[in-house]
Parts: C-alpha cells; sequence; structure tokens
C-alpha cells in the first residue's frame, strides 16, 4: 500500500494475513497486497481506515494516504478541504446485512409467470 512510500515499513509492526490483501482471496502472489477499495460514498460513516482498520480519523486517512500515495504532505487547509468533499459524499447510511443465497433450484418467480 503505496506508491510513493512503504506505508507497511513505516507501520513498524509485522506484516499480517490482511497485509497480503487480494492474494487471500485470489491466490496469486501477485495480488499480494494489492487490496480492494470500497467506493467513497459515506467514507465519514465507515471508519476505521485502510484494509486492517489502523486509521479511525478521516483526516489521518487523508495525510496517510498522501504521503503513502502521493509523496505528499499536506498543509491543514488541503486536509480540511479533501475531508469537506469526502464529508459532501454523504448520504443516508443503512448498513446491510450480507445477502442469503436464493436457491437455485426454483424457477424465480418473474420466470416462472413467462408463458
Amino acid at each position: 500500500m503505496g506508491r510513493a512510500g512503504d506505508y507497511f515499513a513505516a507501520r513498524g509492526d509485522a506484516l499480517t494475513d490482511a497485509d497480503n490483501g487480494r492474494e487471500n482471496v485470489t491466490h496469486d502472489t501477485r495480488d499480494r497486497q494489492w487490496f480492494k477499495v470500497p467506493g467513497l460514498r459515506n467514507v465519514a460513516l465507515t471508519a476505521p481506515y485502510f484494509h486492517d482498520g489502523s486509521v479511525t480519523d478521516l483526516r489521518e486517512a487523508v495525510r496517510k494516504m498522501a504521503q503513502y500515495q502521493l509523496g505528499a504532505t499536506l498543509s491543514d487547509a488541503d486536509v480540511d478541504a479533501l475531508t469537506a468533499f469526502l464529508n459532501s459524499l454523504t448520504g443516508a447510511y443503512r448498513p446491510t446485512a450480507a445477502p442469503t443465497a436464493v436457491p437455485t433450484s426454483a424457477p424465480s418467480p418473474a420466470l416462472a409467470a413467462q408463458p
């Protein structure tokens, strides 16, 4: 996690299974430390941040992303502006349970009604 800096080295902890990223799902070593990134809608409501939940504050997440992805140190005004933008993406947040599997043996009602 980091195009401009080594997040894992800077963090200082030993690597964990979560740090393997998509490799845990695909079992492809080329996916090591690549992460599926969620959309930004409601990002202000969905802390903690990062794949390991290590950052609980949105402002801190913005600073760290700038540091590790861009190699930039943001001013307080830039962090304020980016955080305000991210807060503007907040809508009604309704966490949902994981969908349950639909039995595949029975046809859907819509298909069953077709002539």
